[in-house]
């Protein structure tokens, strides 16, 4: 093989690889649109008091990583209404995600503090796990 054929091989090689990457980062965005897009629309549908329909947006939003600010501002009207595990645990998720833990921590911790005061028997492992990640994460930091 001469040297200008390999040449044109490995071009071609390259620009394939940069269309399937391209491809592929487009495929993601599209995806995140439609998320911010029927959140977004839930939003706008949900009444009033529909605490629930509020997070239920932010989290999405906040499991995909897309529109955050938009998602704390439906997660904190969220809370404004009624202060839940669940959108207090979703408050959690967004401060970790955002790499505040010791905000995280609060929230988690007082998301199963709601739950148990709601009912003596509330178990929430998801949430408890989440909180003991955060915490032994900044126990090792502070070290």
């Amino acid at each position: 093989m001469n040297y200008r054929t390999k040449s044109v091989r490995m071009l071609t090689l390259a620009l394939a690889t940069l269309f399937l990457s391209v491809g592929t980062f487009a495929g993601n965005n599209t995806d995140n649109n439609k998320t911010t897009i029927k959140a977004r629309q839930a939003v706008e549908e949900a009444a009033p008091d529909d605490w629930y329909t509020f997070a239920n947006s932010a989290d999405r939003c906040i499991r995909k990583k897309v529109n955050l600010a938009e998602a704390k501002t439906w997660l904190q009207k969220s809370l404004d209404i009624k202060e839940t595990p669940y959108n207090l645990a979703i408050m959690g998720d967004y401060y970790n995600l955002n790499n505040l833990p010791e905000k995280a921590l609060e929230y988690y911790v007082k998301s199963l503090r709601v739950g148990l005061q709601e009912d003596i028997n509330y178990k929430d492992a998801v949430t408890h796990e989440k909180m003991m990640k955060v915490r032994k994460s900044l126990l090792k930091s502070s070290s």
